[in-house]
């Protein structure tokens, strides 16, 4: 007597396919973002390295590293104005300024900051994920746009570091910048510094941006006391 066993349908075995892709995604992620598994780092790891480097928010480059500086409108520009003047352009020579597409007060101040500096620089323009005073229900529309725009910026100049500190096209560009991570072909160190303005809570671009950065650096003891792999460094602007 012949058995006739039912094979899995091509659906059914794409459907597990597909689920299987997925978990080892999420576990990958775990494993790759600093906030959650970070590599194994932990809170404790993160603790001793704020011991070790405390002082500097940028880490040291090699002198031909391509760092990526997110720039925002008014007061974030400012702030990261005076931010920069800690970093040792002689070992980041390379610079990549994002600024919003109808930013053009921080297109002028970034010609300032880079007169008399060493190495050479580059300006990208992206559309803004989210404006000041856009409802919500537009929100994903503009931020699809600014992340095509930045995929694109990042895969033609290929950053070794990003520093931010809060506009939120950051947020996208960090993300962005992770993909590599989770793909194994390149770690690019992700810096975030919080607003200075930032006393007792992180703005909505430090909430999410605390589970991608590398380091996160705050400048208030009440923020480094809510989170445990905040850095505290006062004063840097």
């Amino acid at each position: 007597m012949e058995m006739h066993v039912p094979l899995p349908s091509l659906a059914a075995c794409g459907g597990a396919a597909a689920a299987a892709v997925v978990a080892l995604l999420l576990l990958r992620l775990y494993f790759v973002l600093p906030g959650l598994g970070g590599g194994g780092a932990g809170v404790a790891a993160a603790r001793r390295q704020q011991r070790r480097r405390r002082g500097k928010a940028v880490a040291r480059g090699t002198g031909d590293t391509l760092l990526c500086v997110v720039l925002g409108s008014g007061g974030h520009t400012a702030e990261m104005a005076r931010l920069l003047r800690g970093v040792d352009f002689e070992r980041h020579r390379r610079r990549l300024y994002v600024v919003g597409s109808d930013d053009a007060l921080s297109v002028g101040q970034v010609g300032e900051l880079e007169r008399g500096r060493p190495g050479d620089y580059r300006i990208a323009v992206v559309p803004r994920s989210r404006a000041v005073g856009q409802p919500w229900r537009s929100t994903p529309a503009s931020a699809a746009r600014c992340l095509a725009r930045v995929v694109a910026l990042m895969y033609r100049h290929r950053p070794d570091a990003v520093l931010c500190n809060g506009p939120a096209n950051c947020v996208v560009v960090c993300l962005v910048a992770l993909l590599p991570r989770i793909l194994a072909i390149k770690r690019i160190p992700i810096v975030y510094v919080e607003s200075f303005a930032r006393v007792a809570t992180l703005s909505l671009s430090g909430r999410i941006v605390y589970l991608l950065a590398d380091r996160f650096v705050v400048q208030w003891p009440a923020l480094a006391a809510q989170y445990p792999r905040a850095e505290y460094i006062p004063h840097l602007v």
